[in-house]
């Protein structure tokens, strides 16, 4: 694939509600999970901003959700801004959360996420490490399941914030990395399942954002690459829900590139099937896999 620098480190102009894409969810509704702050209030905002007509934002803390709310009201007065508590690791509070909203949502954006287990395997704290991965893959896991149920066999998007490290290891992070490694994986099956009916999926990682509540605990060798905004996770989810960019579902991609770039790329990324997880035996293995046909 051509190179892509991570040359966007900010909002601009071609993922923007203020420009290339003014208007660019009208009409739509949009769920918002961990949406009380950081990214998820920016990403409501975007869609906010780009006429969306509701964005119901929902986490836990039902007053860090009403602040939220209220600001995000006051920057798009248009738009009807819902907030509602829930616990997405309950299959109860899920299906409780769903049968509230107005209507289904046409995007569903699942931010949530933590990263709690910082240490080594063997020093590491059994219920933080797996609080990781209840969390990020089975609050995922259920919000999805649950709006796939509700489209009953519509179309729809899902927006699934992955990470870079999701195609690494680094010490230290052996919950969360492999949680997001999952979140992939979980996305190409989203598409080869439900993509026959229009269902788009997608994973992207947000950048790295200083400002957030993981940004502020990363992990020292992280610590000096967090040069995002908030905002470029936010107007990145609000092109990724595009028709545009619909080429990119059960793929993964970064915030930081510029996705007019990527877009010019289309072909070839489809052609080879990249931004995709594979395990690549060489020939001398006598195992040539051929990855199984994209639906």
């Amino acid at each position: 694939m051509g190179t892509i620098e991570r040359s966007q480190h900010d909002i601009y102009p071609f993922i923007s509600p203020h420009a290339h894409l003014k208007h660019a969810a009208k009409g739509k509704t949009i769920l918002i999970t961990g949406g009380s702050k950081g990214i998820g209030k920016a990403t409501a905002l975007q869609f906010a901003l780009a006429s969306a007509d509701a964005v119901i934002i929902t986490a836990r803390g039902l007053p860090s959700l009403k602040d939220t709310k209220a600001s995000v009201q006051a920057a798009a007065p248009h738009c009807d801004i819902i907030s509602v508590a829930a616990d997405i690791t309950d299959p109860a509070s899920v299906q409780r959360l769903f049968d509230s909203l107005p209507r289904t949502p046409d995007v569903l954006v699942n931010n949530a996420g933590v990263s709690l287990s910082q240490d080594s395997i063997v020093n590491s704290d059994t219920d933080k490490w797996w609080a990781d991965w209840e969390i990020n893959v089975k609050g995922l896991y259920l919000c999805t399941r649950t709006y796939l149920r509700a489209l009953a066999g519509k179309p729809g998007v899902i927006l699934n914030v992955s990470s870079s490290v999701s195609d690494m290891v680094s010490p230290n992070l052996s919950s969360y990395a492999t949680t997001k490694t999952a979140v992939n994986r979980f996305t190409e099956a989203v598409h080869l399942e439900h993509a026959k009916q229009g269902v788009r999926c997608i994973a992207f990682h947000p950048g790295g954002i200083a400002e957030t509540g993981m940004g502020q605990t990363a992990p020292p060798q992280f610590r000096s690459r967090l040069y995002d905004t908030v905002d470029l996770a936010g107007g990145t989810a609000l092109y990724l829900s595009t028709e545009p960019a619909t080429f990119l579902s059960g793929r993964f991609v970064f915030s930081n590139w510029d996705m007019e770039q990527v877009e010019k790329l289309e072909s070839e990324i489809e052609s080879d099937g990249l931004l995709t997880s594979r395990i690549r035996f060489g020939d001398k293995l006598g195992m040539n896999v051929v990855p199984p046909d994209r639906a």
